[in-house]
């Protein structure tokens, strides 16, 4: 059973879903720019072999390009054993950020995105979901035969722990721990 904790800060299904590589899809590859310009994985204190992050939409084929990087990106790292739980792990965590804080656009707007981010450690990988709603994750207590509800309570299954930041009016970062130890 995981913890939850509050924190300050292969192949895919679809070949052309795929970044060339992990180095294609991280660092300096499409996340926001920092204010000073400076770089992503500098600011973190992780090099490009073991951070990769992406941004998805709450579409259906948005939840899928998330979920065929992270196949990827963990397909790459040869951690091919972890793939499913990983997986499963990082699709409620997008479909959380779809349902419950990525507003639909009006008519004349752009759909507004979320970010995926994975990140190498020992013995474990980081997934982490930031999105614009400064609305914390609640677990609930879904009825018995209900096909909803269940997102946080899979991902602490799955999860040796898992988080959120502080919310900020900008939004918030909702994290989990998946173990990569030899099984």
């Amino acid at each position: 059973m995981s913890t939850q904790v509050t924190t300050t800060a292969c192949h895919a299904e679809n070949v052309d879903d795929a970044p060339e590589s992990v180095e294609s899809a991280t660092v300096g590859a499409g996340l926001p720019d920092l204010p000073d310009g400076g770089d992503w994985g500098l600011m973190l204190g992780i090099s490009a072999a073991e951070f990769a992050a992406r941004s998805f939409s709450a579409d259906s084929s948005g939840l899928q390009h998330a979920r065929n990087f992270a196949r990827n990106v963990l397909c790459e790292w040869g951690l091919t054993s972890h793939i499913d739980d990983a997986v499963i792990v990082i699709g409620e965590l997008t479909a959380n950020a779809a349902q419950h804080a990525l507003p639909a656009p009006g008519p004349e707007e752009t759909a507004p995105t979320a970010w995926l981010g994975l990140v190498r450690r020992h013995q474990a990988v980081i997934c982490a979901v930031a999105d614009p709603s400064p609305c914390l994750p609640r677990p609930q207590q879904p009825e018995q035969l209900s096909e909803g509800g269940r997102g946080l309570r899979i991902i602490e299954a799955l999860s040796s722990s898992w988080g959120h930041s502080p919310p900020q009016s900008s939004g918030k970062m909702v994290w989990a721990r998946v173990s990569t130890r030899p099984q």
